[in-house]
């Protein structure tokens, strides 16, 4: 353990002369750590921070750091922020840099995504803003959907006034490098849903002699998956993603018991927030009804939780305005992704943007075992996150703020 951490420390740690973010990407990607455990992960972040010459706050809603560039001068104040969790999976990569985690990888690009908004705090370090503040915000825990919420439990992120807010995800399907951008809803409120359902078990000789919970767990998949027909005003998207009867030893089933339990776990989509409360209360109301009839007692959970991301319109126009002055290619989506980003409550408690940048048309898909973030993005996103930051706080923004 002491070679790896001597090891992490001498590529991840490079003075600001000789910092590569490709270098700081692929060695993010070697060690990743899953949400709410990205202790070396924080620490790596905050001491390239260090190595700039910037005094980062730390510990923010647990592994969160934020670094802030005040120019001393009246402006606006832009918050840019990346996450840096990575997921359950097993990489399937001969890679030099492939995951030394085993059953941990960086599958969705927050390695990159991290090592993007690295490079903004090297250039901000040697060019700081000539108005306002800018701040960078790196969050844990996305992919539970607790790391954003935590992160603004902090009294002083909580009391900042921010102007806008910006973020990008890369995606995978799209031509590289292509921004992709939607007003309004961009990304899907979605949660995760347990129900248990408890019968009572008997001879399977004698089902009769006890309460199984067979038809209840067919007719609890029967309903959630026609609950989307209950909102047809609305994107509404319902997926069982487990069903279980009965309990099992060491994996093996009793074929002479007749089950008492049932499990059912799916994930609920909504492209309004609103809509996914009012689906959560019917499944609830349905399971209810569904287990006094059959006699039945029912447990139901709730689990990553993540509202729907809305974007600001004017936001979204300056991210396509600057993307073309970078003649990068901008598709403007007409539906938002089905995916969900906790970037939500950052836009929800300030007025910004969430994008997409095209990983490649045939790039493989995120949370697969064989998906790398392409590094040609880091600069794509930096230049990005780089030429909104001069409009705002050395540009046409600037100047409104002034005569006001």
């Amino acid at each position: 353990m002491q070679l790896k951490s001597l090891a992490v420390q001498k590529i991840m740690i490079a003075p600001i002369e000789s910092f590569d973010p490709v270098a700081f990407r692929r060695c993010l990607h070697q060690y990743p750590e899953l949400s709410h455990c990205e202790h070396r992960t924080a620490e790596m972040i905050n001491q390239q921070l260090r190595q700039f010459g910037l005094t980062p706050r730390t510990g923010l809603g647990g592994h969160g750091t934020v670094v802030e560039f005040d120019s001393g001068k009246p402006g606006k104040t832009s918050l840019f922020r990346a996450d840096f969790d990575a997921l359950p999976i097993q990489e399937q990569a001969d890679r030099p840099y492939a995951s030394r985690q085993a059953g941990v990888m960086h599958a969705c690009g927050h390695d990159g995504h991290t090592a993007s908004l690295m490079a903004v705090a090297k250039h901000l370090s040697e060019h700081p803003p000539q108005s306002g503040r800018v701040l960078l915000l790196f969050q844990p825990a996305e992919e539970t959907g607790a790391g954003a919420a935590a992160m603004l439990q902090d009294p002083w992120l909580a009391e900042q006034h921010i102007d806008s807010v910006f973020a990008y995800h890369n995606l995978p399907g799209y031509p590289l490098n292509t921004v992709l951008i939607k007003p309004n809803s961009f990304a899907c409120a979605s949660t995760g849903v347990t129900i248990e359902l408890f019968g009572k078990t008997s001879h399977a000789a004698k089902p009769e002699d006890g309460l199984p919970p067979t038809a209840a767990m067919i007719n609890t998949i029967e309903l959630i998956q026609r609950l989307p027909l209950q909102f047809p005003e609305v994107f509404a998207l319902t997926t069982v993603v487990h069903a279980s009867l009965g309990e099992t030893t060491n994996g093996e089933a009793a074929f002479g018991t007749a089950p008492g339990y049932a499990k059912v776990l799916a994930t609920l989509r909504s492209d309004d927030s609103q809509t996914l409360v009012a689906m959560k209360s019917l499944i609830e109301q349905q399971i209810s009804a569904l287990c006094a009839t059959e006699q039945l007692r029912s447990e139901i959970s709730w689990q990553e939780w993540f509202n729907a991301a809305v974007n600001s319109q004017q936001h979204c126009q300056q991210v396509i305005e600057q993307a073309r002055s970078l003649d990068l290619p901008v598709e403007r989506l007409k539906e938002p992704m089905r995916w969900s980003e906790d970037m939500a409550e950052f836009l929800a408690q300030w007025p910004g943007a969430l994008f997409c940048l095209g990983s490649g048309e045939h790039h493989p898909q995120l949370h697969n075992p064989d998906y790398d973030f392409p590094d040609t993005l880091i600069d794509t996103a930096c230049n990005l996150f780089r030429a909104l930051i001069n409009d705002i706080h050395c540009g046409t923004h600037q100047a409104e703020h002034e005569g006001q």
